[in-house]
């Protein structure tokens, strides 16, 4: 079985790589980068520690039964002989050597260092990028499953709830959907009084001003000041 390398790297800086995988007598790695097809990828310098073991394509027997693999492959459990035939194998990679660790196998890393290296590359990179902001918001989204644009409708809509709330003066447990949560005009005023610490934040972080808000609604500095303007009058009663 043919086998393709993920390369490990890091550079002036040290992490640990931790792979974890059942043993496999006919398809073997080693941490040199040479697998049983003796291929082999060139990269710069970097410090690592990786734990693997030596069976390409078993990654999936590691997944607990729903679906997730090991948060940490050092963990009790996976060290059990019984369950598992062979233990992680744990490299320290310094600056200027590389680590390859093949198709299938399960790794984790953990660094020691800054990795100075790769705020330099992203630094570069977003020079040469005329949508880097654009870009940025996509990787948010990707990681963390909403981005600035998203989290604001998010405020927008609890805000506004909070806001009708108070305007009909409904009282507790009576607003629009508030149906035995004891939701009240104290509780609205409050809601809201977080909901404008939250925002003035976001509007003030750099990366939301280089957002394009024009088919915002309302805009987020009109909704801030309607917040602002609430909060100081119900402050006063």
């Amino acid at each position: 079985m043919e086998m393709w390398l993920y390369l490990l790297q890091t550079v002036e800086s040290r992490n640990i790589t931790r792979t974890l995988k059942n043993t496999c007598p006919s398809e073997t790695t080693s941490v040199t980068g040479k697998s049983s097809s003796n291929r082999t990828t060139p990269l710069p310098g970097a410090v690592s520690t990786s734990k693997t073991g030596t069976c390409a394509g078993q990654e999936e027997t590691l997944r607990d039964c729903h679906g997730s693999l090991p948060y940490d492959v050092t963990a009790f459990t996976l060290l059990d002989s019984r369950q598992h035939c062979s233990p992680p194998l744990e490299v320290t990679q310094e600056a200027g050597e590389m680590v390859f660790v093949p198709s299938g196998w399960h790794h984790q890393v953990h660094n020691l260092q800054e990795l100075r290296a790769v705020q330099r590359e992203v630094s570069e990179w977003k020079d040469t990028m005329p949508d880097w902001h654009h870009h940025c918001q996509v990787i948010m989204k990707s990681c963390s499953g909403i981005n600035f644009e998203e989290f604001y409708h998010f405020l927008k809509v609890i805000a506004e709830r909070r806001l009708l709330l108070l305007a009909t003066e409904t009282g507790p447990g009576e607003g629009e959907g508030n149906e035995g949560t004891g939701l009240g005009p104290q509780q609205a005023a409050f809601d809201i009084s977080r909901i404008a610490e939250v925002l003035a934040s976001v509007v003030a972080h750099p990366d939301f001003e280089k957002l394009d808000t024009s088919v915002f609604s309302p805009q987020p500095e009109d909704l801030l000041q309607q917040l602002e303007e609430l909060v100081a009058a119900t402050a006063s009663l």
